[in-house]
C-alpha cells in the first residue's frame, strides 16, 4: 500500500486545503467508525498543530456533535446525518473531506453531494477503486488495498502527508516578534508624543540583519494608555507611523505592527476589558503570525519584560530578554542589549554577524 502510496493526490489534496485557508474557508470531515476516528484526527492536527508551532486553522468533524448527529439520524435518518449538517454549516469557499475505505458509505455520499450543490470543493479518503464516491469528489486520493485495516493505516499516513504539507504551504516564514517600550524605543511613561520618539543603540542596525538573516519584523507591543483614557487609538497609529518613518530611513521598517490598548482596570468602556491579546497572554503573536504565514517554533519573541518573555513561550517561540529586569521565568537567552539579542538570533540561526550592531554592543 505505501510502495503505491498516491502521493500526488495528496499533494493536490493539501493544495484544496491550504487555498480554502487562504480563502477564508474551513476544513469540514465525515467518516463512519474507523473513518471518523480519522476526520476527528485531521480536525485536531489542524485546529491544534502537526508540527509546526502556528496559528489555528478552523475544522469540524461532523459526527463530533452527538446531539445534532442522533437528531439529524432520528428525524431524516442516518444517511443523512452528515448532509443537513454540511447544509447547515458549509459556505463556498470550505472543503469537504469525505473519508470512507469502501468509498460506498451512504451518509458520506450524501455529504459530498450537499457539498457540490452549495459550491464548497470535495476530497475523498478512500479505499480499493474508490467506490462511488471516487466519481463524486473533486480529489479522490485512493490507497489501494483490499482490506479495511491497511486502507486506514494509509489514511493516516495520508493525514501527515496533508497537514505537513498544508503547514508548509500556510506557514513557511519565521519572525522576531518585538516589544516596543523599551526594547525599540527609550521607554516613556505612557508615551504617545510621535515627536519624543528615540530609537535604542542597535536598533536599525540589527533589525537590517534579522531582515537580511531571513526573519519578518513584527511588532507587538501592549498599549493599556488607551483603555486607561491616557490617549486615544489615533495616538498609537501616529506612534507607529513616526517609528516606521525612523526606521525606514535605514532600512529597517517592520513588517507588521500589532497592539493591544486593553486593560481591565482602565476607564474607557469599549478597552476596559480582560482580552487575550495583551501580554503575557500570546493572542497578539498569533494574530500576527496568521497574517504573515509564521511558523512560530522558528521565531523569537524580544522584550524587556516578563509579559514579554511570558507571551513568547505561551507563543511556542523562543525568547530573548533586553536589559536588568528581573524576572520569575526563564528566557531562552538574556541580553544585555538589543545587538547581544541580535547577535543570539543569528548565532542559533546560522547567520553571521554583517552589521555594527552583531559584531559590537
Amino acid at each position: 500500500m505505501l510502495a503505491g502510496f498516491p502521493a500526488r493526490a495528496a499533494e493536490q489534496a493539501a493544495a484544496a486545503i491550504a487555498a480554502c485557508y487562504e480563502r477564508g474557508g474551513k476544513v469540514l470531515a465525515c467518516g463512519n467508525g474507523g473513518s471518523a476516528t480519522e476526520a476527528q484526527h485531521l480536525v485536531a492536527e489542524l485546529v491544534g498543530k502537526f508540527e509546526r508551532d502556528r496559528a489555528s486553522l478552523p475544522a469540524l468533524a461532523l459526527h463530533a456533535n452527538p446531539a445534532a448527529l442522533t437528531a439529524v439520524a432520528n428525524d431524516y435518518g442516518y444517511d443523512n446525518t452528515f448532509a443537513h449538517q454540511v447544509e447547515a454549516l458549509g459556505a463556498p469557499d470550505d472543503v469537504l473531506i469525505a473519508i470512507s475505505t469502501s468509498g460506498d458509505s451512504e451518509n458520506a455520499i450524501r455529504a459530498v453531494l450537499a457539498a457540490k450543490a452549495k459550491g464548497l470543493a470535495t476530497i475523498g479518503y478512500l479505499g480499493g477503486d474508490g467506490g462511488r464516491l471516487g466519481g463524486l469528489v473533486d480529489l479522490p486520493v485512493v490507497l489501494e488495498a483490499s482490506d479495511t485495516a491497511t486502507v486506514q493505516a494509509g489514511h493516516l499516513v495520508l493525514t501527515h502527508t496533508i497537514c505537513g504539507l498544508v503547514e508548509e504551504a500556510l506557514f513557511p516564514n519565521k519572525a522576531v516578534f518585538l516589544d516596543r517600550d523599551g526594547t525599540l524605543i527609550v521607554n516613556r511613561h505612557y508615551g504617545s508624543d510621535p515627536d519624543g520618539i528615540e530609537l535604542l543603540d542597535g536598533v536599525t542596525e540589527g533589525l537590517v540583519a534579522l531582515r537580511e538573516a531571513g526573519y519578518k519584523l513584527l511588532l507587538v507591543s501592549n498599549q493599556s494608555g488607551v483603555a486607561r483614557g491616557y490617549f486615544d487609538e489615533g495616538a498609537v497609529a501616529r506612534m507607529h507611523d513616526r517609528l516606521q518613518r525612523l526606521l525606514d530611513r535605514h532600512g529597517a521598517a517592520l513588517d507588521g505592527l500589532e497592539y493591544c490598548p486593553h486593560h481591565p482596570d482602565g476607564i474607557a468602556p469599549p478597552y476596559a476589558v480582560e482580552c487575550s491579546c495583551r501580554k503575557p497572554a500570546p493572542g497578539m503573536l498569533r494574530r500576527a503570525a496568521r497574517k504573515h504565514g509564521v511558523n512560530l517554533s522558528a521565531s523569537w519573541m524580544v522584550g524587556d519584560i516578563e509579559a514579554d518573555i511570558a507571551a513568547g513561550h505561551r507563543a511556542g517561540a523562543r525568547t530573548v530578554l533586553v536589559g536588568p529586569e528581573k524576572i520569575t521565568m526563564s528566557p531562552d537567552f538574556r541580553a544585555e542589549d538589543f545587538a547581544g539579542a541580535v547577535r543570539h538570533i543569528l548565532q542559533r540561526s546560522g547567520g553571521n554577524a554583517k552589521s555594527n550592531a552583531v559584531s559590537t554592543s
